[in-house]
């Protein structure tokens, strides 16, 4: 696998590890504690990432088979637009830019447990593990279709593989803020 994608796969792997370590040593009321009203906890956070893995990546492994079926050209490197990268710097730590979740992503506003919890969102990564490994052999910065929150803006798979890594560290940096802040106010 080309080294740039390689470095995506490790670096849903490197998420996983570290929503791991996040949900590890709270119980189930601490990690659906939120900082305050309004805010969410770091059930909610993880449990957004698995949603919104899920609900992003819909259509792009049959978008990825019919640029094969019509002799797609080779791997290119990751070429997002000037404006797809934009949007993928938006989406990474710390959090400059906030943005309320489609009500599809939204998580429940009650307990989440946490049994499950890290494991459902290890699951959301196989999918794009899959397409990740798919796009291997294709130009990816060919393959365009329309963004799965706004559809009248269009989207390279390019960004796509990049935005999903950094959309998880994002989300992952604001469930360690609230995990310390849980643990600052249990003291």
């Amino acid at each position: 696998m080309h080294a740039e994608l390689q470095a995506l796969v490790d670096a849903v792997a490197a998420c996983e590890r570290d929503a791991e370590a996040l949900v590890a040593p709270l119980d189930e009321s601490s990690v659906n504690q939120v900082r305050r009203a309004g805010t969410w906890s770091v059930a909610q956070c993880i449990n957004h990432l698995t949603l919104m893995n899920e609900f992003y990546l819909r259509g792009w492994h049959d978008a990825v088979a019919d640029a094969r079926a019509r002799g797609a050209m080779s791997f290119n490197g990751l070429r997002p637009t000037l404006i797809g990268r934009w949007f993928v710097r938006s989406m990474e730590p710390p959090v400059k830019m906030r943005a309320r979740a489609i009500a599809v992503v939204t998580p429940p506003p009650t307990t989440i447990p946490h049994a499950g919890l890290v494991d459902a969102y290890k699951t959301s990564h196989d999918r794009y593990r899959d397409l990740v490994r798919a796009a291997a052999d294709i130009d990816v910065n060919r393959i365009v279709r329309p963004n799965a929150i706004v559809p009248s803006v269009k989207m390279r798979l390019a960004t796509v593989l990049l935005v999903i890594p950094a959309h998880d560290r994002r989300h992952l940096w604001q469930a360690a803020r609230v995990s310390a802040d849980v643990a600052r106010r249990s003291n």
